[in-house]
């Protein structure tokens, strides 16, 4: 059955595509035009696997379309096939750049350090992969960067080793000089191709693992990026915030808009009907949504505001100024005096490391 499931971010009409089902995740094109691209150097004929995927080969001319993921997965499993190589994914992964990372490169490139990168990132994955869920921990002297992916993405492999591979690139190529991640986990049992991936990442590799992610060295975390920039990262998470809302999704409304105000510095200005207007509905219907979800505009703004407080005072050591004015505040006493209301505490409190 023909099924339009390819979805613009510009919101324009979809173009047709078959595939088996309407509903489920999708994916952007960004998540194999880096495996189009070594294949077609292998010398594939990059539209005949396309359409062995069911991708129709005009999606090339719109990369902010949205595939079904049934489609992309599809389309791993067939690059895997031709070349011959189960580890196809972990590959193309570390043969990434800032270009072919588009947004989300750019933006780690941008980033003052790893810790910086990976926070904002972890909020933009759905514009790589939807259903992919990534949290920032501190354990320790360590830190691990988990990544969980939905029922259909887990049917496979290449997603989660995509996505951790391109976790490692990209920590090489932001962290601090002189350091590398310690560890990368799967969950999963070890294939027979177990070897390849210590070759291929440069770490050790712990498969059975609680939970997949990375594991890192704080030493890595918080030295400064040689080609940060503060105002251009500024810059690409408005871009990255605007690609987000347009992203159809079947999460709830107070969700996406807590996804959206973590994305967004300064938070300046972000009234409930500009963020109503960012998610195409009038404030009233905003409102009403949010309210039905049992909550309000205010209180995701204040929670949100509230996290990132704890975390630029806590981890990252930021002033008061600085961290009011990344909140949207008029000045630190507002800050201050908001800050007591969610937390009981005060910011010189929490930036000195005092428990609630």
């Amino acid at each position: 059955m023909l099924l339009p499931d390819v979805q613009r971010q510009d919101g324009q009409a979809p173009m047709v595509v078959e595939s088996e089902s309407k509903t489920g995740p999708h994916g952007s094109l960004n998540a194999i035009l880096p495996l189009l691209g070594v294949l077609e150097a292998q010398g594939f004929d990059a539209k005949a696997l396309l359409h062995r995927a069911g991708i129709p080969a005009t999606a090339l001319e719109d990369v902010q379309m949205r595939l079904p993921r049934e489609l992309l997965e599809r389309f791993w499993q067939i690059g895997s096939e031709v070349m011959g190589d189960p580890a196809i994914a972990l590959r193309v992964a570390t043969l990434a750049n800032t270009n072919t990372l588009g947004t989300i490169g750019y933006l780690a490139s941008a980033s003052e350090s790893l810790r910086t990168a990976l926070e904002i990132n972890k909020d933009l994955t759905s514009l790589l992969l939807e259903d992919v869920v990534c949290e920032l921990e501190s354990v320790g002297e360590a830190a691990f960067f988990r990544c969980s992916m939905g029922p259909v993405s887990r049917r496979s492999p290449y997603f989660m080793e995509y996505a951790i591979g391109l976790t490692v690139t990209m920590s090489r190529l932001v962290g601090a000089v002189g350091t590398d991640p310690l560890e990368a986990n799967f969950t999963y049992s070890a294939p027979a191709h177990a070897d390849e991936y210590e070759r291929i990442l440069r770490l050790p590799v712990r498969f059975d693992a609680p939970e997949n992610g990375v594991l890192y060295p704080i030493s890595m975390m918080d030295g400064l990026n040689p080609s940060a920039d503060i105002a251009l990262r500024q810059l690409l998470e408005q871009h990255a915030a605007d690609q987000l809302a347009k992203i159809p999704s079947g999460d709830p409304l107070s969700h996406r808009v807590r996804v959206h105000l973590r994305s967004v510095r300064p938070l300046r200005g972000l009234t409930s009907n500009a963020i109503a207007a960012r998610f195409s509905m009038s404030d009233r219907t905003l409102r009403r949504r949010l309210r039905d979800e049992g909550t309000s505009y205010q209180e995701i703004l204040d929670d949100v505001r509230s996290e990132l407080a704890r975390h630029y005072l806590a981890k990252e050591k930021r002033g008061i100024d600085d961290v009011a004015y990344i909140l949207g505040f008029s000045d630190p006493s507002a800050f201050t005096k908001a800050f007591r209301r969610w937390t009981g505490m005060t910011p010189a409190e929490i930036a000195r490391g005092d428990s609630a």
